[in-house]
């Protein structure tokens, strides 16, 4: 009985100097309170700058961007008629190219004719 007794005080003594050892903040505790809460107020004020800022702008320019907008797409369909416009003339070069070349072997073939008639 003894023995559970005092094994009953120590265990309530252990418990009792534990939870008033939690109360008592340490000096890196009570800065690492301190940090987190500048943290929350510089993500705060960080927030309110960025939603003013975009308040502003789609206000302010909400017309130049689209008009901004407006011009890119004019600009992409401008690039690509004459994308397309090049394409066509490069192709018809290519076939007057080509054309030339087989004049040109028609001519050659026309004159080595001609050089072996008159060797023989």
């Amino acid at each position: 009985m003894k023995k559970s007794l005092l094994n009953i005080l120590l265990l309530s003594s252990v418990a009792a100097f534990g939870l008033t050892a939690c109360d008592n903040k340490g000096p890196a505790e009570t800065a690492g309170e301190k940090l987190d809460s500048s943290v929350e107020q510089v993500q705060e004020q960080a927030h309110d700058a960025a939603d003013h800022a975009n308040e502003t702008l789609t206000v302010e320019e909400k017309g130049t961007l689209e008009n901004a907008g407006e011009r890119l797409d004019a600009a992409a369909q401008d690039v690509k008629e004459k994308a397309e416009d090049v394409k066509e003339s490069a192709g018809e070069q290519v076939d007057k190219a080509q054309d030339a070349v087989e004049d040109a072997a028609a001519a050659a073939d026309k004159k080595l004719e001609e050089l072996k008639a008159d060797v023989q």
